[in-house]
């Protein structure tokens, strides 16, 4: 809900501090600058962070490694002591890694001046002469380039590939322009008086500062990695308390501040604020929160990925948190390979936080659909399950497919059962396409949506109908594929739905697009039909890959102790590049044949003001 509070201006502070308080509020209109001394702590903090190279989030490598992140709570009764609360904090933490910082840039600067003096001197290298004198020379011009040239009709000299020429002033320009003319350049002269020594002194004085610089960046290291966590939580609650005092525009003696809330949270915003503003507006927003359960929520960045669903839309994450795993499972089916994946995203789900724990739910989720998988196929590490200790007879009796041996009909049935999926996958999203459009529309869901759904249907079940039929095209004759029901009664029931549903959608498409655009309409989504469920062949034949790649790899193990590291690095090597490619293409089939059929993302997420809290608490008294 869109709110407008009106307060006297003497409350805005009272007004920032319960806003922060209540955190579940989205800033809709920021027309202020935030106080000067917040504004002012909160970029020193962030220019330190950024040169520190202190990182917002663990890495899934940090996470791996055990590391965790520590919260640190911030106090006071209003912003002045919560800012002093931060000083009192982090203020020394600060302090010390501002200096190791500008320490390390100071050698650092120091540097790039040595080496681009270097660099100046280079061609000079081996002169050990006193040059000091040449800019008090008046009489003749003394010119130095390299590569050393041939210069007709004036004095000459060279060492190496540097060279010297000495002319009349007259002849400078055109001394210059048969150097450049024949190849070489103008060096500058040197300002030192003797460039060998120079040279010298800058490589030792390099030498030390490199040394310097290991040191220096030693222990920047080991202050980063004890403060990272508060100055974090320091920056946050900075940028936080930045975009509160932002909030608001004043109106003479009144301040109008409009934000938005759910509805939900609605009554207890109205309580907190109603004794020190006057607050209007029922106004419905245009921002959404996902509310899923805590399992599926872990699963809402691949629906994100796509958008976030609007007021409209219903949101898929629930369907995409079980159907997800699935598909990694069917394509990456080993009980050994998918218990490892677990184990990884356990670490990372228990160590994690906020977008990187729930990263971790995934993986963990489709380890075990992997696993699940692995022992209904009977695979573990390529091998059967029956060669498992003390279980193995077990696991085996629980094999539902046998895919040790790909026989032709073991590799029907696998493509059949992956195609059958695809289907129930795609009537689900073609249903959710005519749910949405009948709350909108019940007329245009009836003569558009719902034929398109039930044609899908129908068609479905005319080719089960040819593929019992040993692929004869007469529907009546034999039993349906996989369901077995009669084609006589199938067929009776599936040609003339089907036929009514297309006969509806050509009327309406005609109608209100013309009988070429309703024609072409109607062919792309026959195409659309057979290609997308197609497509989910690869479920299958992924399975196929997984299985046959193990097998070859298991071949190994002849070669005795040599095959060791070879079935340990070969298994992560699979893990780690067939594992990616089946998140893919799991990805792509909800992304091409799923989401297109219903889903268009074009809602606004409903951020709060306290939603990126991860390093910090506030604790307002």
């Amino acid at each position: 809900m869109k709110l407008t509070l009106a307060a006297d201006i003497e409350d805005r502070d009272k007004i920032y501090r319960e806003i922060v308080k209540f955190g579940r509020v989205q800033l809709v209109e920021r027309k202020l600058d935030a106080y000067e001394q917040i504004k002012s702590m909160e970029s020193r903090v962030s220019v330190l962070a950024e040169k520190a190279g202190i990182k917002p989030e663990l890495g899934y490598t940090d996470i791996i490694y055990g590391k965790t992140i520590k919260r640190t709570t911030f106090s006071g009764s209003n912003f002045d002591e919560i800012l002093s609360d931060i000083n009192a904090k982090v203020g020394e933490k600060i302090a010390m890694l501002e200096q190791k910082v500008n320490e390390l840039e100071s050698v650092e600067n120091r540097l790039q001046t040595l080496s681009s003096e270097s660099s100046k001197l280079q061609p000079f290298s081996g002169i050990s002469v006193d040059l000091s004198f040449l800019p008090t020379v008046n009489r003749f011009c003394i010119k130095f380039f390299n590569p050393n040239v041939k210069i007709d009709g004036a004095l000459q000299a060279s060492q190496g590939q540097l060279g010297v020429v000495v002319c009349s002033p007259e002849r400078e320009q055109e001394i210059i322009k048969m150097i450049v003319a024949a190849g070489g350049s103008v060096l500058p002269t040197p300002p030192s008086a003797s460039p060998d020594q120079r040279l010298n002194e800058i490589s030792q004085e390099i030498r030390e500062l490199e040394a310097s610089k290991l040191k220096l960046k030693s222990e920047l290291d080991e202050l980063r990695e004890d403060s990272q966590d508060v100055v974090n939580a320091a920056l946050e609650t900075l940028r936080m308390l930045s975009e509160a005092t932002q909030l608001g525009e004043p109106m003479g003696r009144f301040i109008v501040i409009k934000v938005e809330v759910m509805r939900e949270d609605l009554g207890r915003f109205v309580s907190n604020f109603r004794k020190m503003a006057l607050i209007a507006g029922n106004e419905r927003a245009d921002e959404v929160e996902l509310l899923n359960n805590r399992y599926s929520s872990n699963f809402e960045p691949i629906t994100e990925n796509q958008g976030t669903p609007s007021k409209s839309e219903i949101d898929p994450t629930p369907i995409i948190s079980f159907v997800f795993p699935l598909f990694f499972g069917i394509m990456f089916p080993d009980l050994g390979q998918g218990l490892i994946i677990a184990l990884l995203g356990l670490v990372i789900y228990l160590k994690g936080w906020k977008s990187k724990k729930k990263w971790g739910a995934m993986l963990v989720s489709f380890g075990i659909a992997a696993s699940v998988a692995g022992i209904l196929v009977g695979e573990v590490f390529g091998f059967d399950t029956s060669s498992i200790p003390f279980i193995g007879q077990f696991l085996w009796s629980l094999k539902v497919i046998n895919v040790s041996t790909l026989t032709y009909s073991t590799i029907m049935l696998i493509l059949m059962v992956s195609l059958m999926i695809g289907i129930v996958h795609l009537s689900s999203a073609y249903f959710i396409d005519f749910y949405q459009t009948l709350k909108a529309s019940w007329r245009k869901a009836v003569v558009e949506k719902l034929p398109v759904f039930v044609a899908y249907i129908g068609g479905v079940l005319m080719g089960l109908s040819i593929i019992g039929g040993d692929y004869s095209f007469n529907l009546f004759a034999g039993r349906a594929a996989l369901i077995g029901v009669p084609n006589l009664y199938l067929s009776a029931f599936s040609v003339p739905v089907t036929a009514a549903s297309i006969f509806v959608f050509l009327i309406y498409s005609v109608k209100h697009e013309g009988a070429m655009n309703g024609a072409i309409a109607f062919m792309f989504i026959v195409i659309e039909f057979l290609a997308n469920t197609i497509s989910y062949a690869r479920l299958g034949v992924l399975l196929m890959v997984h299985v046959i790649l193990m097998h070859t790899l298991n071949a190994t193990a002849s070669m005795g102790a040599i095959a060791i590291p070879l079935l340990i690095f070969g298994n992560l090597g699979i893990m780690a590049l067939e594992g990616l490619i089946v998140y893919i293409q799991s990805l792509r089939l909800h992304v091409y044949e799923w989401f297109t059929k219903f889903y268009s993302g074009s809602g606004k997420r409903f951020i709060p003001i306290n939603k990126w809290l991860i390093h910090a608490e506030i604790n307002i008294e």
